[in-house]
């Protein structure tokens, strides 16, 4: 069976520009990860697209337009991201540098200070109108003063809570999430390319803090002596006890003790992937590189060469 790479650029109507779509482009590059605030795209287009002889770049594309990418195989199509235009530079061939949703939190000023909060009731304040997916965790006082909702977010991730989102759903959580339950499972002879390299398991010592507006700060040290590698996490909230850095220290721990793959997989375009989703690696040659593991990072490259997906692994499932 042969399979044609197709892809679509859509332009929803907005501030009076009618929308169009592109079916003709250079290149279209993703990149996604739930450790990282924002999900990037960057569309590489041919100056001379039809209608654009006529009219001026700056009247098709503007800073702040929403915008939809879809790729697939023949005709059938999966949107790819969803954001908003945050540059288009001039010059020739024609760049333009798009941002999710959180491009929209990053320009919106919020001042917050609550005596008692929830992770959630915080999220709703900095992210009002979205829906949001996230545990039920206890914050205490709270106060931020007057700074971007995204900035608010950025603080969070120094106590090792990050947020992501999945189209219009703000997601916050300490560790990757999905709401897929079956891995996808790939046959890595199969694949567009490996750089799979079994993961080194070192000596480990991990310091948790808790950090308090008011008393004495908390410091729990969990691990090996003469540790080389050291993993540092913040966290914050007034119910938080002297136990709950110590589980949280050992969980640390006894995760970066898990072996497992260090490396990335490059996969085809089918089926599309997302981070947080889970894949069951298989090899015929190299029975040691099996397991599962989540996808914690995700860069999607649609070009002349084909239509790739190269996928960070995470933790190993066990």
């Amino acid at each position: 069976m042969t399979f044609a790479i197709c892809g679509e650029l859509v332009f929803p109507a907005h501030n009076g520009r009618p929308a169009f779509r592109i079916r003709r482009f250079s290149e279209v590059k993703i990149e996604s990860s739930w450790q990282s605030l924002t999900d990037t795209a960057d569309i590489v287009l041919p100056r001379k697209v039809k209608d654009f002889d006529r009219m001026k770049v700056s009247e098709w594309f503007r800073e702040g337009d929403p915008i939809e990418i879809y790729a697939g195989y023949n005709g059938n199509l999966s949107l790819e991201f969803s954001g908003y235009v945050k540059q288009v530079p001039a010059g020739i061939p024609l760049t333009i540098t798009c941002e999710d949703e959180m491009y929209q939190l990053k320009r919106r000023a919020v001042s917050v200070s609550l005596e008692g909060c929830s992770l959630k009731e915080l999220l709703q304040h900095v992210a009002p109108g979205y829906s949001i997916v996230c545990d039920d965790t206890s914050l205490g006082a709270v106060r931020f003063p007057k700074m971007s909702s995204a900035m608010i977010l950025e603080e969070l991730a120094k106590s090792g809570i990050r947020c992501w989102f999945v189209g219009k759903t703000l997601y916050a959580f300490s560790v990757s999430r999905s709401d897929w339950v079956d891995p996808v499972k790939v046959l890595l002879e199969k694949t567009a390319g490996e750089s799979l390299k079994q993961k080194a398991v070192e000596n480990t010592l991990v310091i948790v803090r808790l950090l308090r507006k008011i008393g004495k700060k908390l410091t729990v040290e969990y691990g090996d002596k003469g540790a080389g590698k050291i993993i540092t996490r913040e966290l914050s909230g007034v119910e938080r006890t002297i136990d709950d850095l110590e589980r949280e220290a050992k969980r640390l721990y006894e995760r970066s003790k898990i072996p497992g793959l260090d490396g990335d997989v490059t996969l085809f375009g089918l089926p599309s992937l997302a981070h947080g989703m889970k894949i069951a690696l298989r090899s015929s040659i190299y029975p040691e590189k099996n397991g599962t593991y989540r996808v914690d990072a995700i860069t999607k490259t649609i070009n002349s060469g084909g239509y790739r997906q190269k996928c960070k692994l995470g933790d190993k499932e066990l």
